[in-house]
């Protein structure tokens, strides 16, 4: 009775000590859910192409002119981010831009576009475009909106092969301080002799959820906060174009390399934007493995030794 006893108490510590090595390897892969804000200054996580090397874009590099629709980064100030968490009670991805001029009286640009496609099933292909539109008139007045774009059936893998329409659907209203917000960048950037802006806004899992459900042949898509996909970022003047600039690289909006050779694709990333290294979870597989033989070898020696 006493080696039972013996037995049982080692494998329940032997059972925490596998949920402890394995929770403590998956630490890296996630991250807190909490409150959140497009206004917050901390907790942004910077972009990532799949080895984990910074994504930069060079500045001045946007197409036609307009400092507020060019991004802007260098080795010190990073050009876009990433974060996820409740945004009243709603879980949401948050994304952030850093872009070349802030001018408190025009904020954005007058109908400005910034897009972000996203690589949903992880074969290089763009399956969504989310679509952040701002109308033009008085900076007071404008609304800004949120629509996803059905990539067309071209390779979608590059600027040339990716086309993409609008099918129809109610567009999702972005508010104030809430789910959008310009300010000043204040990290003290003036990358192009201008004070730098940052551009923020968010949009619900649930939203984002019901699109690529709609408008991609993944139809059971589920968007939790591990769920990894893709990205890229870009700018245009028109809706259904990339005309403006390309994020993580030099002009090239016309190029016919693929996202990955002209460097402006993350990796797969999760809500948080947080790309895992290589490693991650070979790790944890190896610990849990590891911990399995050991229990196994301890029930067998009890065993024999009941026996």
């Amino acid at each position: 009775m006493g080696q039972t006893i013996h037995t049982h108490r080692a494998s329940s510590l032997l059972a925490k000590g596998m949920l402890l090595v394995a929770g403590f390897c998956l630490a890296g892969l996630a991250q807190a859910q909490v409150a959140v804000s497009v206004t917050d200054t901390t907790g942004w996580n910077t972009w990532q192409k799949a080895d984990l090397s910074y994504m930069s874009d060079a500045t001045p590099d946007q197409q036609t002119g307009q400092g507020a629709d060019d991004f802007a980064s260098d080795a010190t100030y990073a050009g876009f981010y990433q974060k996820a968490g409740t945004i009243g009670g709603v879980d949401s991805m948050l994304f952030r831009a850093r872009m070349d001029k802030f001018d408190g009286a025009d904020q954005w640009g007058n109908g400005g576009n910034l897009g972000v496609g996203m690589d949903v099933n992880g074969d290089g292909a763009l399956d969504l475009i989310l679509m952040m539109s701002e109308s033009s008139g008085n900076p007071n007045n404008r609304t800004r909106t949120i629509t996803f774009g059905d990539p067309g059936t071209g390779a979608n893998t590059g600027p040339s092969t990716t086309t993409w329409t609008f099918p129809t659907q109610t567009a999702i209203t972005l508010t104030t301080n809430t789910t959008y917000d310009v300010m000043q960048a204040g990290d003290g950037s003036l990358l192009n002799g201008n004070a730098d802006m940052f551009m923020s806004f968010a949009v619900s899992f649930a939203n984002l959820q019901a699109a690529v459900r709609a408008y991609t042949p993944l139809t059971t898509f589920t968007m939790t906060y591990d769920t990894r996909m893709s990205f890229i970022a870009f700018t245009t003047t028109q809706a259904n174009a990339l005309n403006q600039d390309l994020f993580g690289t030099t002009g090239n909006t016309n190029s016919t390399l693929t996202w990955a050779q002209l460097g402006a694709i993350t990796g797969p990333a999760n809500a948080w934007g947080v790309v895992p290294e290589p490693a991650t979870y070979a790790q944890v597989g190896m610990f849990v493995l590891a911990a399995g033989l050991v229990a196994y070898r301890r029930r067998k020696r009890a065993v024999a030794a009941r026996g």
